[in-house]
């Protein structure tokens, strides 16, 4: 069995424009995948519309309602994974507790802007921003590139890219451009209690990727506390030694073990299915709740 539980379309702002959930659908039955979840960023919106649209015509594999959910947790940003849920319910929730796409990004641009403008860094903010396409700090990022005079603010803090920019400024409280995003995430205990409410259960996402390891015991000691049912071992970021962690720590908590590609259209995150998986640990990705 091919699953991948970890799929965005355009209806998150860090997908490819071009993301549209046929598409995704289309490039999953090409992919010949048995099972998958789209996962967008704070809303299950492609679920409702699949409950009223007959979608096995284009994909004929099982579809588990999905959704990546950001919390914030003494001002440290991670996400959760949220399965097997009631869409409807949960999409009217998502809305009261997150907000559209559109109130996400703009909230978040403007606390951005308004940081660097505390600390006096340059940045020009006339280019249009579209909160219901633009990813806030890929805006912001791309606005301070074009000053070079930011070029020994980006040495300084070892900033080589918008992955490096985006870590920084939701998990590092020293950096001048860091956002306490508990004024735009709720918390997990929040997430989580909802989710369980319709039926659902909630992994924690990607726990060792760029940027959670300096909070990695804390996130964990956190999600534990809250209730949460799984992890997600099997991502592109994580290494075999990740790998081989999560899953000792997935037993010794009798937690759900998950995996999925990040898919989001774009040229490093375009590709399909899990990778780095040990065949005997292949029939475990089933989960037992899905």
């Amino acid at each position: 069995m091919k699953n991948d539980l970890h799929i965005r379309t355009n209806f998150s702002a860090s997908a490819a424009k071009d993301c549209d959930w046929r598409k995704v659908l289309k490039k999953c039955q090409d992919e010949k995948l048995d099972r998958i979840s789209i996962t967008d960023f704070d809303t299950c919106i492609f679920h409702v519309i699949n409950k009223l649209v007959d979608t096995s015509c284009i994909f004929s594999g099982k579809i588990v309602t999905g959704m990546e959910c950001d919390v914030c947790e003494n001002g440290i940003t991670f996400e959760l994974l949220a399965y097997n849920f009631e869409p409807f319910k949960t999409l009217s929730w998502s809305y009261k507790t997150y907000g559209t796409l559109e109130d996400r990004q703009t909230k978040i641009k403007n606390l951005l802007i308004e940081k660097a403008k505390q600390h006096k860094i340059k940045i020009d903010c006339k280019q249009k921003f579209n909160g219901k396409v633009d990813f806030a700090h890929k805006y912001v990022y791309e606005c301070m590139l074009k000053y070079k005079e930011n070029k020994k603010f980006f040495e300084k803090h070892n900033i080589q890219n918008l992955s490096d920019f985006y870590r920084l400024s939701t998990k590092q409280k020293a950096f001048p451009l860091y956002v306490n995003m508990s004024k735009v995430f709720p918390s997990v205990k929040k997430v989580v209690n909802f989710i369980h409410s319709v039926g659902g259960f909630v992994v924690l996402a990607q726990p060792c990727k760029s940027g959670n390891n300096s909070n990695l015991d804390f996130i964990l000691k956190k999600v534990l506390e809250c209730g949460i049912d799984g992890i997600e071992v099997y991502h592109p970021s994580h290494s075999i030694e990740d790998i081989k962690f999560l899953l000792k720590f997935s037993k010794e908590h009798n937690l759900i073990v998950t995996g999925g590609s990040n898919f989001n259209g774009k040229p490093e995150n375009n590709e399909m299915g899990i990778k780095n998986i040990d065949k005997a640990e292949k029939e475990i990705l089933n989960g037992a709740k899905l």
